[in-house]
């Protein structure tokens, strides 16, 4: 049962359980960072001055843990930058992570063969490499960007967390927890540090979980209905997040509303929760429709719409879920059939937007292996 209603712009809100190896696919109801000069000046507004350079020193790989992307700011200081828009030919599957032109400079001047295979990345994030739609080089934007500041493991030859047991203890006091300078300094910094022990052992794939603020915001909203009726909080899992953005970005490309891609495809469905080897799937949704294309097309509180809808908010609460992913805001035409659209004026606009949040109770991924 699809549960409608009216939000700014207008939206319809849906929520779905799947359990999966179903024969027919039931759907039913209810289910600290500083920010530097170089992360929030815009292209156009910055001053004239030198293309920053990449130091190989200690003190000035430090100095990329200040920096700050866009996405980690306030939306409304950039709405765009949060929405990912499925016509566009560079990355249409996430946001893009913007830190300035000094991080830039960094990725320029590394050798990333040193620390990264794209096979292994896939094989090791596969949920994040089906999102990606196994675009070696868009996978390759998103280690550089997301993946070492989570501490993700990028080939077999570098873990950042054996580097970290093995390097000189300036290293840890000089970088601390901004897994992102490990790498650029072993890079850098061949001639002294490829004696390093980097690989071996029983290493994580992955340390830390990088959000956008609109997901940390709808994490934390989350948890905070299920405290206020004593539900043990949910764990944020960013391979499960890659499978919310993946139901967003299919529905948006592909011209489904709400449910309706689960009720058709369930054999793909199927594999998509395979990859995380999940029995068991519930997600919230919200499309809306837009006419006039610069508007502002993203609902910052999904979770408030959520709230206020008793099947969502039952998904929320639900005692049995215990992780957590929710997607970015994806937008683009509307290729929904006119056969499928019915009298739901959502439906009926030239355009489209939706958000996935997920909830399952089990997984194996390398956040939660």
């Amino acid at each position: 049962m699809n549960k409608i209603m009216s939000v700014f712009p207008i939206s319809v809100l849906s929520a779905a359980i799947l359990l999966a190896d179903c024969g027919t696919m039931p759907v039913q109801a209810a289910v600290g960072k500083a920010v530097s000069a170089a992360s929030t000046a815009k292209p156009g507004n910055r001053p004239a001055s030198k293309t920053p350079t990449a130091s190989r020193t200690v003190d000035a790989i430090a100095r990329l843990g200040e920096l700050q992307a866009g996405v980690e700011g306030a939306y409304y200081k950039g709405w765009e930058a949060f929405e990912v828009d499925v016509e566009n030919g560079h990355n249409p599957y996430d946001v893009e992570w913007d830190y300035g032109e000094l991080y830039d400079a960094y990725i320029e001047k590394a050798d990333w063969s040193l620390v990264f295979d794209a096979d292994f990345y896939m094989e090791s994030f596969p949920a994040l490499a089906f999102l990606y739609h196994y675009d070696e080089e868009l996978l390759l934007e998103h280690f550089q960007t997301v993946g070492i500041h989570e501490g993700r493991q990028g080939n077999k030859a570098f873990n950042v967390a054996a580097y970290r047991e093995n390097c000189k203890k300036n290293l840890l006091d000089a970088f601390g927890d901004h897994y992102e300078c490990y790498y650029f300094y072993w890079m850098l910094n061949q001639n002294s540090q490829k004696s390093v022990k980097t690989a071996g052992g029983s290493y994580p794939l992955q340390l830390g979980v990088k959000m956008t603020s609109m997901q940390a915001k709808e994490f934390e909203k989350v948890n905070e209905y299920r405290a206020e009726v004593g539900i043990e909080p949910l764990e944020f899992d960013p391979e499960l997040a890659a499978v919310a953005c993946y139901r967003a970005w299919v529905d948006i490309s592909e011209g489904y509303g709400a449910h309706d891609w689960l009720k058709k495809n369930g054999e793909r469905a199927d594999s998509l929760m395979s990859l995380l080897h999940m029995n068991l799937l519930g997600e919230n949704t919200v499309d809306s429709g837009v006419e006039n294309p610069k508007q502002p097309r993203i609902l910052n509180s999904y979770y408030i719409n959520y709230r206020y809808s008793p099947e969502h908010y039952e998904a929320m609460v639900n005692p049995k879920y215990k992780y957590f992913g929710c997607s970015h805001t994806y937008f683009g035409n509307n290729r929904i059939p006119k056969s499928r659209r019915g009298d739901k004026s959502v439906y009926n606009k030239s355009m489209m937007t939706t958000e996935f949040d997920l909830f399952t109770d089990a997984l194996s991924t390398p956040m939660h292996p």
